[in-house]
């Protein structure tokens, strides 16, 4: 459904060595996947193990970016710069991306250990702290579609609805003070949280600024996607046609610095592989999505189909879909999704 796409986009692409370089390894993730089914679903234990990895490793990073913004540096010396959280991802700030989109595997596993490790629910503090710090709205709103989703399966699934809301209550009223907290006397995050109220604005400019200058790149991805509507451009190619098809009081235009991509998945797929590449995506989520409702045990599945579908939201605005680091993301996603899918067929 992704990649044929990526195959017909490539007689039109605008840079077909760029596209080439995207298109070749993106196979790699079919024959990854494969194998991470084939391994890690031949006992549950594995996938258990997974779980528990990804909440500590997650948990560590949150710590680590949080002793990174206390004293200026994380456990490996990285500085921290210009308000900007990197942890061990320094000097990129992509920690709030990868933490937002696993946070689902922490709720999981808190979720399913609370009842002897009552100290799990103090480990979403750092987590949402270093969210909340690094600035990026992307990451704000991908904890939120995992946070949302995670209460509505929690709620739909536990027999004791009162204790639920009980929880649910003491957790909204924690996570609320300090965000407050920090919304408050952290200037820089003041700052981009009053910024972002502009997206309730009626006013254009005022709406541009809250979503990082993003209106001229969408509305370029648009005719860029209109001049191209089959197979659009090819994969990565936003870049080298975007000066093309910008306005001319375009801020991009006039720095001649373009975007790498659109800042929102969907116009990326319209604009790189086109109504081809969009009717790939619609049908891969309806897979997905069609795969949990014939499943026969899908309150397990549930938890797991969170971060696939968060990841695959239409209006996220982070990193490139087609990019090396999203791509990878979206795919392991994928593929543990999957494993668990194996897992509950094999032990029907």
């Amino acid at each position: 459904c992704c990649w044929l796409p990526l195959v017909i986009s490539f007689p039109d692409a605008v840079n077909p060595e760029r596209t080439l370089r995207t298109l070749l390894p993106y196979l790699r993730f079919f024959f990854a996947g494969i194998f991470i089914i084939q391994e890690i679903g031949r006992d549950k234990d594995r996938l258990n193990f997974i779980v528990t990895g990804l909440f500590y490793l997650v948990f560590f990073w949150s710590i680590d970016a949080t002793i990174q913004f206390a004293f200026g540096k994380n456990l490996l010396g990285f500085p921290y710069e210009a308000g900007h959280i990197t942890g061990m991802f320094y000097p990129r700030n992509t920690i709030s991306h990868i933490c937002s989109i696993l946070s689902s595997f922490c709720f999981l596993y808190i979720y399913l250990n609370t009842q002897n490790k009552k100290w799990l629910f103090i480990s979403l503090v750092p987590l949402f702290f270093i969210l909340l710090l690094s600035g990026r709205r992307a990451a704000w709103v991908m904890l939120f579609l995992s946070s949302a989703l995670f209460l509505v399966y929690w709620f739909i699934y536990t027999k004791d609805k009162a204790r639920f809301l009980k929880t649910a209550f003491i957790i909204s009223i924690i996570v609320t003070a300090m965000l407050s907290t920090t919304i408050i006397f952290h200037e820089p995050t003041n700052n981009r949280f009053k910024t972002t109220l502009g997206l309730f604005s009626n006013d254009y400019e005022t709406i541009n600024k809250a979503t990082a200058i993003r209106l001229p790149i969408w509305e370029t991805a648009y005719s860029i996607f209109k001049s191209n509507p089959i197979n659009g451009i090819g994969p990565r190619g936003f870049r080298y046609v975007y000066n093309d098809y910008a306005a001319p009081d375009d801020p991009f235009l006039i720095s001649n610095i373009p975007p790498t991509q659109p800042h929102i998945l969907i116009l990326e797929v319209l604009a790189e592989t086109g109504l081809i590449g969009l009717l790939g995506y619609i049908v891969a989520l309806f897979l997905i999505v069609q795969y949990f409702r014939h499943c026969k045990a899908n309150k397990a599945l549930f938890p797991f189909m969170i971060p696939v579908i968060v990841a695959l939201f239409p209006l996220n605005t982070h990193m490139a879909f087609y990019g090396s680091i999203w791509s990878s993301m979206c795919w392991l996603l994928i593929a543990v999704y999957f494993t668990k899918a194996a897992l509950l067929v094999e032990n029907k």
